[in-house]
């Protein structure tokens, strides 16, 4: 009787291995600094960044910082960046649901590059896709290091701890940072 059951049994886990994905999505894949390729609004206006840098940084086993450096189209001079914390667990990332039902999140781990999709609160319902690629070149621009600087305090203040809680104890259940499949 076992003979007959080991040939279904190694044949059963061979086609489950064939059909589980090759690695779970990781905070591990997210992790590094990428800089902004394009910025585009639908319908068209100056709701967008002339530049900026997104740098992700592990902080533990499950939790990852996200900071944004920006600068604006439309007003280069006026504050612009923001950080988030995300949280892997059972096989995905997910944002933090505090300040983030906003937009969205879009990794594609082929080329590692990171698509954010924004909805503006405005009449006419603008949407905006930023797409950010992979850089190992060091963060330079001194508006931009000001304000990675900026962001970076903001999510370590003891005053934010305080109020929103530690990273570790916050939710991440609506928000999911979608992996892109390749075929």
């Amino acid at each position: 009787m076992t003979r007959y059951f080991r040939p279904h049994l190694a044949a059963t886990l061979a086609a489950f291995a064939f059909c589980a994905p090759a690695s779970a999505n990781s905070i591990d894949d997210l992790t590094g600094d990428y800089t902004l390729q394009s910025s585009t609004t639908v319908p068209a206006s100056n709701w967008g960044y002339s530049k900026a840098r997104i740098s992700i940084r592990k902080l533990d086993d499950r939790h990852v910082l996200i900071l944004l450096a920006c600068e604006w189209k439309r007003d280069p001079k006026s504050v612009c960046g923001d950080h988030y914390f995300a949280q892997q667990r059972d096989g995905s990332v997910y944002l933090q649901d505090m300040n983030s039902d906003w937009l969205r999140f879009y990794f594609d781990p082929a080329n590692r590059s990171l698509a954010i999709v924004s909805r503006g609160a405005d009449n006419k319902e603008s949407v905006r896709r930023d797409i950010f690629t992979p850089t190992s070149a060091p963060l330079e621009d001194r508006a931009l290091v000001r304000r990675m600087k900026r962001e970076q305090g903001s999510a370590e203040h003891k005053e934010s701890v305080r109020v929103f809680g530690h990273y570790s104890k916050r939710a991440y259940l609506n928000n999911r940072i979608e992996f892109q499949k390749n075929p």
